[in-house]
């Protein structure tokens, strides 16, 4: 009986022993665990950190002012601002053309006292619509009379190559005194053909042609 009584005290001096060492080893340690950084203790630390200066806040100020803001139906809807369109706009450069004229002699004169047409000496040339470029349009002009007024005289210029009149090319005058006459728009065929200048009158009168010329009018 005394050896168990005896037992039981040690075991229980033994705890109380060790009790007291675990007491002084947790407070010993409990501090440090205090001041040891998160991160160390395997725990994640949220740091907030401002970068934004006063500029950045100011452009924030600014976009905000941008918006519009409406309310519709006790709904707030903001608008956000138009992108404004960077490209430029397409100029588009006129070139005006120039519009000239010149002038084509028709060599020879004669005169004609027939009421068929009927050439005039010494008035063939040649003519080729490629040797104007621009080309617009073309007239026929003519100095002429009709020798006692009576009734009228005519001119024309004949496509010798085709056989056939100048579309347009007609003049006439009633005038005795020498006149410049013009013709309608004068239209040649395409190529190099020959040209002459025909007359003559509704009656027994001369026509008189005194000189010819093509007023040839070009636009580049």
């Amino acid at each position: 009986m005394p050896n168990k009584i005896l037992k039981i005290i040690l075991v229980l001096d033994l705890v109380a022993v060790n009790g007291m060492t675990g007491y002084l080893l947790w407070r010993s340690i409990t501090p440090e665990l205090r001041s040891t950084p998160l991160n160390l203790r395997g725990e994640t630390e949220v740091i907030n950190k401002d970068d934004c200066g006063e500029e950045c806040k100011d452009e924030i100020k600014n976009q905000l002012a941008s918006l519009q803001v409406k309310t519709q139906r006790g709904e707030t809807i903001v608008v956000l601002p138009s992108a404004t369109p960077t490209s430029k706009p397409v100029v588009k450069t006129t070139v005006k053309k120039v519009r000239r004229e010149e002038i084509l002699a028709i060599p020879g004169s004669g005169s004609v006292l027939a009421t068929d047409w009927t050439d005039i000496s010494g008035t063939f040339f040649y003519f080729d619509i490629r040797d104007w470029p621009g080309l617009v349009e073309i007239f026929f002009e003519a100095n002429m009379k009709l020798f006692n007024s009576n009734g009228y005289g005519y001119v024309r210029l004949f496509d010798v190559t085709h056989g056939i009149a100048v579309t347009g090319s007609e003049n006439n005058t009633n005038s005795q005194a020498d006149i410049w006459t013009k013709s309608q728009k004068v239209y040649f065929w395409a190529g190099k053909n020959l040209i002459k200048v025909q007359a003559k009158s509704l009656t027994s009168d001369t026509t008189v042609y005194n000189l010819g010329r093509l007023r040839i009018v070009m636009e580049n």
